[in-house]
C-alpha cells in the first residue's frame, strides 16, 4: 500500500527532526567554539548595539547577544524546524522582548533597520563551503550600519600534509577478499574525519584561501588554490587536511582545527616513495569541478576528482547484468 503525501512528508519531517536535534545539540557542545565565539560577542556587544544574527540555528548567538544587552537583536533562520527552538529558547532566558526572529535566508529577506553587529557562523569544514562570503558580502552590503562590524572578520582555509592512520591497510579486514577496484575509486572521494587523533599533521599549516569579509565584495575564485612543503619522509603522507580558520574580531580567532563541531576534510592519494622532497598540492572547490592535484620532484602527478569515480562507474555499469524488475504484487 502506496503512503499518502501527508504520511510521507511526515516521516521525512520526522527523520529530519531528529538529525536537526542531534547536530545542534552536538555543535552546543563544542566548549572551544563557544568560549570563543562569547569572547567576541563581549568585546562587540554594547547597550547601543542592534545585532544581526544570519543561520542562527538553536538561537544561542542571537540570546547571548540579548543577555549581553544588545539594544535589539534579529535573529533570520532558514530552516522552519528551528524557530521554535530560538523561540523555546528566548523565553527560556528571559530575552523574548528583545528578539525578533525571521524565517527565510538572509539573502532574500528585507529589513527594515541598520545593524551595529552582524553575525553568522555560517562556516563550512572546508571555510567557504556553507556560503559565508556571498551570505556576508550581501548582509554588509544592505544591512550594516555605518562604523558597523562583521563576526567573523575574515575567513581562511588552511591546509597541511598529514598521516591518516589506517588507511594504507587492504579492505575488507579479516576477510581474504581483494577490493582494489572500491579501494581505487574511493581515493578521489574526500572524508570528514570526526577523530582528530587519526591524523598526525607532518608539516606547518598553509592558508589556501583568506577573505577579508570587510571588504570583498564578491564570491572569490575557488580554483588554483596551492601550496608547497617539504614535510621530510613522502612515502608516510597520504592525505592533504583542510579546515577552517576566522578571525571573529581583533586578536580573536578561531581555528576548527581545535573544534569538535568542525571536522577537517582529507584529500586521499597515493603516498610517495622515497625519504624527502618536496610536495606541492593544487585545490579547486569550485561545485561544479571539485579536483586536487598533488606532485613531487621526480614521480608523476596524481589527479583526483570525484567525477573520475563517477564516469568509471557509470561506464562500466553499462556491462552490468540488467536491473531485474520488480515484480508485480
Amino acid at each position: 500500500m502506496k503512503k499518502s503525501a501527508t504520511a510521507e512528508k511526515d516521516a521525512l519531517f520526522y527523520q529530519h527532526m531528529q538529525e536537526m536535534l542531534r547536530y545542534h545539540q552536538f555543535m552546543l557542545r563544542d566548549e572551544e567554539r563557544n568560549k570563543i565565539f562569547y569572547e567576541a560577542l563581549e568585546r562587540l556587544v554594547t547597550s547601543d548595539t542592534r545585532v544581526l544574527d544570519i543561520g542562527s540555528g538553536s538561537g544561542v548567538w542571537a540570546i547571548a547577544a540579548a543577555k549581553l544587552g544588545a539594544k535589539s537583536v534579529t535573529a533570520i533562520e532558514s530552516n522552519t524546524p528551528m524557530i521554535p527552538l530560538i523561540m523555546a529558547h528566548a523565553a527560556e532566558n528571559g530575552v523574548s522582548d528583545r528578539i525578533k526572529i525571521v524565517n527565510g535566508l538572509s539573502l532574500d529577506v528585507n529589513l527594515k533597520h541598520k545593524y551595529d553587529l552582524i553575525v553568522s557562523e555560517t562556516i563550512g569544514n572546508q571555510a567557504f563551503d556553507e556560503n559565508i562570503v556571498p551570505t556576508m558580502v550581501d548582509a554588509r552590503q544592505r544591512f550594516l550600519a555605518k562604523g558597523g562590524v562583521l563576526l567573523p572578520q575574515r575567513v581562511a582555509l588552511k591546509a597541511a600534509p598529514a598521516h591518516l592512520s589506517d588507511e594504507g591497510r587492504p579492505t575488507p579486514r579479516g576477510v581474504p577478499v581483494s577490493t582494489n577496484y572500491l579501494n581505487g575509486l574511493a581515493l578521489n572521494i574526500t572524508s570528514k574525519i570526526a577523530n582528530k587523533d587519526q591524523l598526525e599533521l607532518l608539516d606547518a599549516p598553509a592558508k589556501l584561501l583568506e577573505v577579508d569579509l570587510r571588504s570583498c565584495d564578491a564570491e572569490p575564485n575557488l580554483g588554483g588554490l596551492t601550496a608547497e612543503w617539504a614535510p621530510g619522509d613522502l612515502s608516510k603522507v597520504n592525505v592533504i587536511a583542510l579546515w577552517a580558520e576566522c578571525e571573529l574580531a581583533d586578536d580573536i580567532v578561531l581555528d576548527t582545527w581545535h573544534t569538535t563541531n568542525w571536522m577537517p576534510v582529507v584529500c586521499r592519494f597515493k603516498p610517495f616513495d622515497g625519504t624527502s622532497g618536496k610536495l606541492q598540492f593544487t585545490l579547486n572547490i569550485d561545485a561544479q569541478l571539485y579536483h586536487w592535484t598533488v606532485r613531487s620532484d621526480g614521480f608523476a602527478a596524481q589527479a583526483y576528482t570525484p567525477i573520475f569515480a563517477y564516469t568509471k562507474i557509470k561506464l562500466d555499469s553499462r556491462r552490468a547484468p540488467r536491473q531485474v524488475k520488480p515484480r508485480k504484487r
